[in-house]
């Protein structure tokens, strides 16, 4: 009987294994495929762009431009939806004088291509690129959040002129794996890791880290473990009491430690 029970266990603990080494990807990304044909609400101009990248990508993003733009932010978004809903996120970015760059991740929207780690990561630096033919260096504004902040900080290592923006960030997408799936060994199924904890320490950009005591998605402390590896010779982190995973730009602090950190020289 005890065998019995021992093979079933296993069987069960396997499948679950095997579920999660198949299905990683649905677990991680959760983006929607429609590609806003009717445009985007935005009160804004606003151009699309498309961008060839490498591993056959084909990445889309919305350049939002405002009159006298003081330069311009990256925005790298979460995990779910796509620009229909990140566009009015990006959008009021531009309130801080800046032109906003918002891009969708592939299988978001109407980005296109085979998910990779490496590929993702060279897609952003594809997009950085494609804002250096436009504004000098030293006027782009990284700005990851959530998930986002996994490919914000390994391009700002790559570009330490820019200044770096991390909203609700994780120490490591292999970490929050890990803590929500215990008992399955993550570290030899997950192929997407996003190590941010392994590079955060090389980071010579000016850094702002925000993050929300009530986060339930991303855990403050996991932020405030990243923010606490950092190296950045001009960093800061800013702790919103109560804030949640989705409502700190709601808060006066952060709106005032943007504006602050955006308008400063370094």
């Amino acid at each position: 009987m005890f065998w019995e029970i021992l093979w079933v266990v296993l069987v069960l603990y396997g499948l679950v294994i095997t579920v999660y080494f198949l299905f990683q990807e649905q677990f991680i990304f959760i983006p929607v495929h429609s590609a806003n044909q009717g445009g985007y609400k935005l009160a804004l101009d606003y151009e699309e762009i498309n961008l060839e990248t490498p591993n056959n990508g084909s990445i889309h993003g919305l350049h939002i431009k405002i009159p006298d733009s003081k330069g311009v932010i990256l925005y790298l978004h979460g995990n779910t939806g796509n620009l229909g809903r990140w566009a009015v996120s990006a959008g009021e970015l531009t309130s801080y004088g800046f032109d906003v760059l918002a891009i969708d991740y592939r299988g978001y929207g109407k980005s296109k291509g085979r998910r990779s780690e490496k590929a993702m990561h060279l897609d952003v630096e594809e997009a950085y690129q494609y804002l250096l033919k436009q504004y000098p260096e030293e006027d782009i504004v990284i700005y990851g959040r959530s998930l986002g902040s996994g490919f914000a900080v390994r391009l700002a290592a790559r570009h330490p002129q820019s200044k770096l923006v991390l909203e609700t960030p994780f120490f490591s997408l292999l970490e929050v794996a890990e803590q929500q799936a215990p008992y399955i060994p993550i570290g030899f199924l997950l192929r997407f890791t996003l190590r941010s904890d392994e590079i955060i320490h090389k980071l010579k950009n000016p850094l702002i880290v925000f993050h929300g005591t009530r986060d339930r998605v991303v855990p403050y402390k996991s932020g405030l473990k990243l923010y606490e590896k950092a190296t950045s010779p001009n960093k800061l982190m800013v702790t919103i009491p109560r804030g949640r995973h989705n409502d700190l730009g709601k808060y006066a602090l952060f709106r005032e430690k943007m504006r602050e950190f955006l308008e400063a020289k370094f």
